[in-house]
């Protein structure tokens, strides 16, 4: 089972939306406002996230892979990290949630196959993610 957490800067109806279509398959999407308080540090939610196993988090704030204390606590927390592509940030809403379903059976795999890391998430449906 995968549990994907949008942050605060990802629309919360993409997480809403994407947890009705994954629940039957077992999976689970938050919005973070929705599990957590919105005063939460990055570095607080992911260690809580941390606590648990198959956690995924989908950002737009590339710059949190890069900054030091944020990107430490993503790498020991054990969750994975997907940072949309600029291309795939200047998309609507909508658009965006298309981008995040077409990826989503290689996001399911990639949590499979990995312990933690940080990732870049592209805007087309054959590209592979890239390491941050």
């Amino acid at each position: 089972m995968v549990k994907v957490l949008f942050d605060h800067n990802m629309p919360p109806i993409i997480a809403r939306s994407l947890h009705i279509l994954v629940k039957p398959e077992g999976h689970e999407a938050w919005a973070l406002r929705d599990k957590f308080s919105i005063t939460i540090t990055d570095v607080d939610y992911f260690s809580e996230l941390g606590r648990e196993s198959g956690w995924v988090v989908i950002s737009k704030d590339v710059a949190n892979a890069k900054r030091g204390p944020e990107r430490q606590a993503i790498l020991r927390s054990g969750v994975l990290a997907f940072y949309l592509k600029p291309a795939v940030q200047k998309l609507k809403v909508n658009e965006q949630a298309a981008t995040i379903l077409w990826h989503w059976d290689k996001i399911v795999q990639q949590r499979d196959n990995n312990r933690n890391g940080l990732f870049e998430l592209p805007l087309n449906k054959g590209s592979k993610f890239s390491a941050i």
